[in-house]
């Protein structure tokens, strides 16, 4: 028998499987094919869309992006595409993830996973599926350390792939709900991974040759086996687990360890233990890291009546203590540690005048010299709940003034001109630009204005800023053999100027001092 797991990447409010990313679903069922000693290939959807035939006895089919983004060089699947696919296979089909969870596709596979489709397909193929549920936290363990091998069929393994390590699924609110729109609560009580599993499964990924890791998979980092669980609306931090999962994890010298989600009310809730954490943060994790506080409105009635997290002021609390702890330079050039916001429209109770409150209180974060790395807003998915988008204009115009008035301003501050960024990975061309980005938890878009060659680390200077990425060059630059658009793009240089500077080479050190003193900083590490 032979099993394939076709991954059409997942996107989710605490998991991400858009390469270079690999999300845990596919190394779960794989997990199970080698617990049971079952033949499994992994493919993705983007090799099906060169031209690979699926191909198998059984098809898994990964794939919901619940919580969708934009992406660099890849997309997850369409409906489109993943009918296709269900229509030319003739085996058995299950379809897993977001997309059957929340049935967002109802046709074209035998199966559909409402709860774990690593425990349907072992429930299956052991011809044990009597109805769908949760794995148990033996299973989750054991499958995710037994699949690390399906990893090398990954189009980014080993150099590019960053991979997401698992420490607990579900709510700490799940008692009360939770926010309205979060698909976290519907799992129950929240279950923790042992940190010897976690920091074991990571060891076997170091062994593989993997160096790029995100701890996320989780609601808050910040509640790992946090007291008071099922009692109190805000747990209370478990500082001594986190240490010792965060030291562990660091010892093994990975190049990047980066975390994901953050209840902005834990740490504003228990400042002295936030504090702690965040300190513990960024001595154990490396730099460019991001906590995505799930702030979702400023204003009052949307929070009340979406049962969200805390209130306003615990969000402004939180980005203090990050800010105040995280926002120093580390050594690949970003700041160690900063805070993201997630912003979403169209929740229950919303005001034209909600959209005005969110950028107030942005306002209010860039005057007050705070830094956040990253902004998100998006329309909130009728999931869990039904919700209706009412102010369609508002949420646009909240939007747009964001990218033009804050988001510059806010890039210029988390990464000033002239700042080096390190080991960017040139990932894709377009036309006479290069685009790339560090390898980690939301990095930053670098687009280089000149031709380059793909799959390169690279350092670069920052030279300007779009809404949402950086304008950079190669740094160091060798200015005698570097292209036009290269020396064109440096600033202070200009067409004329780029085109003397080609027409005049080689240019020793003192010609380049004495008649293009703009090249000087870009040219000497």
């Amino acid at each position: 028998m032979l099993i394939t797991i076709l991954d059409g990447y997942v996107d989710e409010p605490s998991m991400l499987g858009v390469p270079p990313y690999i999300s845990p679903y596919i190394r779960e069922v794989a997990g199970v094919c080698k617990d049971l000693n079952v033949e499994c290939r992994y493919m993705s959807i983007d090799q099906w869309r060169k031209g690979n035939k699926v191909e198998g006895d059984v098809l898994v089919f990964i794939g919901g992006a619940i919580v969708p983004g934009k992406y660099l060089r890849t997309y997850p699947a369409s409906k489109r595409e993943i009918m296709e696919i269900a229509k030319s296979f003739r085996g058995l089909k299950i379809l897993g993830g977001g997309l059957a969870r929340f049935r967002l596709i109802n046709e074209g596979f035998d199966y559909y996973a409402r709860k774990d489709v690593d425990a349907l397909l072992y429930d299956i193929l052991t011809e044990n599926f009597e109805g769908h549920r949760f794995h148990t936290l033996d299973e989750w363990n054991r499958w995710l350390l037994k699949g690390t091998y399906i990893v090398r069929e990954h189009e980014d393994f080993p150099d590019t792939i960053m991979v997401e390590l698992e420490t607990f699924r579900g709510c700490p609110r799940y008692f009360n709900g939770g926010c309205s729109f979060c698909i976290e609560p519907l799992y129950g009580k929240p279950v923790f991974r042992e940190i010897e599993d976690i920091y074991e499964e990571m060891k076997t990924f170091l062994d593989m040759g993997i160096r790029h890791f995100r701890v996320g998979g989780q609601s808050c980092i910040y509640s790992y086996k946090g007291f008071g669980l099922g009692e109190k609306d805000v747990v209370e931090p478990n500082v001594p687990a986190i240490e010792e999962l965060f030291k562990k994890l660091h010892a093994l010298a990975p190049k990047v360890l980066h975390v994901d989600n953050a209840n902005p009310a834990v740490i504003a809730s228990y400042p002295e233990k936030g504090e702690k954490i965040t300190e513990i943060l960024v001595k154990y994790t490396t730099p460019g890291n991001v906590l995505s506080f799930g702030m979702e409105s400023a204003d009052p009635v949307v929070r009340k009546k979406n049962n969200l997290n805390g209130d306003v002021e615990d969000v402004m609390e939180a980005i203090r203590i990050v800010n105040e702890i995280g926002r120093e330079r580390g050594d690949n050039g970003m700041p160690h540690l900063l805070p993201g916001l997630n912003f979403i429209c169209g929740l229950w109770g919303e005001r034209k005048e909600t959209y005005e409150m969110n950028f107030k209180f942005l306002k209010e974060v860039l005057e007050r010299g705070y830094l956040l790395r990253r902004i998100n807003i998006r329309q909130v998915a009728s999931i869990r709940n039904k919700f209706r988008l009412k102010y369609k204009h508002e949420c646009w115009k909240f939007r747009n003034k964001t990218r033009e008035e804050i988001d510059k301003k806010m890039l210029a501050k988390v990464v000033p001109k002239g700042t080096v960024l390190k080991d960017v990975f040139t990932e894709l061309t377009k036309g006479n630009y290069t685009f790339g980005r560090q390898i980690g938890s939301y990095p930053l878009i670098v687009v280089i204005p000149y031709k380059r060659k793909k799959g390169e680390f690279v350092n670069v200077k920052i030279v300007d800023y779009g809404e949402r990425s950086v304008t950079a060059v190669d740094f160091p630059l060798d200015v005698n053999s570097i292209s036009y658009s290269a020396i064109r793009a440096i600033p202070g240089i200009g067409e004329k100027k780029a085109a003397e500077i080609v027409k005049n080479r080689p240019l020793s050190e003192k010609e380049i001092e004495k008649n293009y003193p703009e090249l000087k900083e870009y040219i000497s590490a």
